[in-house]
């Protein structure tokens, strides 16, 4: 599971550009599959016999092998694309939150929790009578920005283990 701070440091479109790269292999690998089929089929008109049929068996079992890693292999790359576009997407919500927290004086914790920061305390001290209104009003800024830090928190780390599922799922796919 992500801290918060891995979250704010992220760059989750990594996981997009991976997913692209996987899927690339998986159809190169596919590829591969087919060219060894057609070589194999392609020597029966001139290889007959024991070794011939043995070399079929394992045709097979090569198509079994490329077809189980393909079905791993785009799987895996499905998963990382998607999962790579919500991350992105929270990631990049989750750090403009902070950043409108943190220019409107407020203090973000790595938690993430929000407090009021220097200035506003300052205003708080300087309101005189007033100060339990204003600083009725920062604090419930704060609760509202930490509940939003919080929310999108959460969120990153549900996307995290829902990507993380669906790998190790197409994980099992795949011979070993």
């Amino acid at each position: 599971m992500p801290t918060f701070q891995q979250c704010l440091d992220a760059n989750p479109a990594e996981l997009m550009s991976l997913g692209v790269s996987i899927g690339s292999a998986a159809a190169q690998l596919t590829q591969l599959g087919a060219s060894y089929g057609q070589t194999v089929t392609g020597l029966a008109a001139s290889w007959q016999g024991e070794d011939y049929q043995a070399l079929l068996k394992w045709a097979a079992q090569v198509a079994a092998f490329v077809g189980r890693s393909d079905a791993a292999m785009i799987t895996c790359a499905g998963a990382l694309e998607a999962v790579g576009a919500s991350l992105t997407a929270t990631c990049t919500a989750m750090k403009a939150t902070k950043q409108a927290a943190e220019a409107v004086g407020y203090k973000v914790l790595p938690s993430p929790f929000v407090i009021l920061g220097p200035s506003q305390w300052s205003q708080v001290s300087s309101a005189g009578p007033g100060a339990p209104a204003v600083f009725a009003a920062y604090q419930a800024g704060a609760i509202a920005f930490t509940t939003a830090l919080i929310s999108m928190y959460t969120a990153v780390i549900a996307q995290d283990t829902a990507g993380y599922a669906i790998i190790r799922t197409a994980l099992a796919l795949s011979p070993s």
